[in-house]
């Protein structure tokens, strides 16, 4: 595998002219219109460099958005589908501690690896937090409900154990509302002491992005993201994951949907519910292929949209400080994602 790391170095870099004029009329064109990548540098983007720009601010006081660009020498096709199934766990710089898929109906014992039983310090900080919740308030995004319910639940044991079964119980609500009902049956958090609903944050931010919006309105409107739509339907890939945040421990639940496009894919990362840090997020991503000296690869736009209750309280430099701390963070991913593409051929 190491030889193949090797030969996409130098082999990809000896086919840049047949790249080029191969990718210019199609999937280039495609970018200009609706991205902030006026001039693609196909010399970067196959030496497994990742073009980034910050997203343009919004008047929407919560959210935050970023761009990307990124060559992978597999099929587009091959490309969507890793993306849609990719699983961040092996990858220890990216600080996941779970992740797991869930059925269709989703069952309890989905989420029986949801284990607070441990010296990781992000962890220890949730499962203080979850204990301290009350039906009044609680720093983890809940409903008036849940925190009576999770509150109840743990009332006599809030011994690790105890408290993973209590938690489980909520996500798996969570995410069989989801299922059945897509983002209509995403509840707002209400713990907090405000109403916040993460489907009206996503929509929020993608209507202020309407050139976007646009290009990706046959996925969007098809998930219901923009639009409701009876049929056809799309089957997504639904998981969910613990992580750390900001030195925080996470939950999240997501799901995501593929479409393909004539000759590319689109596909839409949504997470639909987060325990806290921030409300919501939604990953974009459209997937051409090109032709990289004789084989297939595939170029990928990525944009990613962020909700989160601090970003209404920061400006200027602060906020591109932030917007930077994202993209690094992204980034990362991102080359995790390439670097195991490159060895799994």
């Amino acid at each position: 595998m190491r030889w193949f790391a090797a030969f996409y170095t130098v082999g990809f870099c000896c086919a840049l002219s047949v790249v080029a004029s191969a990718a210019d009329p199609g999937p280039a064109e495609s970018l200009k219109s609706f991205s902030d990548f006026q001039q693609v540098d196909f010399n970067r983007l196959l030496n497994g460099d990742v073009l980034s720009e910050r997203g343009s601010l919004m008047d929407f006081p919560n959210g935050i958005s970023s761009q990307t660009c990124f060559v992978v020498p597999t099929s587009a096709e091959e490309t969507a589908k890793r993306l849609q199934l990719w699983d961040p766990l092996p990858h220890a710089e990216l600080k996941v501690f779970a992740f797991h898929s869930l059925h269709s109906p989703c069952e309890l014992a989905d989420f029986q690896q949801l284990d607070f039983k441990t010296g990781q310090r992000p962890v220890r900080w949730l499962l203080d937090k979850i204990v301290a919740s009350t039906p009044a308030k609680s720093d983890v995004n809940l409903t008036h409900d849940e925190a009576q319910q999770l509150a109840g639940c743990i009332q006599k044991r809030s011994d690790p154990q105890k408290v993973s079964e209590c938690t489980a119980a909520l996500l798996l609500g969570r995410a069989l509302a989801f299922q059945q009902k897509g983002l209509d049956g995403a509840q707002p958090y209400e713990a907090g002491g405000e109403s916040v609903s993460p489907a009206v944050q996503l929509r929020t931010m993608l209507r202020e992005q309407l050139v976007i919006a646009h290009e990706f309105s046959p996925i969007l409107n098809k998930i219901g993201l923009l639009a409701n739509e009876a049929a056809p339907t799309l089957t997504p890939f639904y998981y969910w994951t613990l992580f750390d945040a900001d030195y925080r421990g996470t939950i999240s639940l997501g799901a995501v949907y593929q479409l393909p496009v004539g000759d590319h894919f689109q596909l839409v990362d949504m997470e639909y519910y987060v325990s806290g840090n921030y409300y919501t997020s939604a990953t974009l991503y459209e997937v051409w292929p090109v032709d990289v000296g004789g084989k297939h690869g595939a170029l990928v736009w990525r944009g990613d949209f962020f909700a989160a209750p601090m970003l209404a309280f920061t400006k200027g430099t602060e906020r591109i400080a932030y917007g930077a701390l994202m993209l690094q963070d992204i980034k990362k991913e991102i080359h995790c994602f390439q670097d195991e593409a490159k060895t799994k051929q």
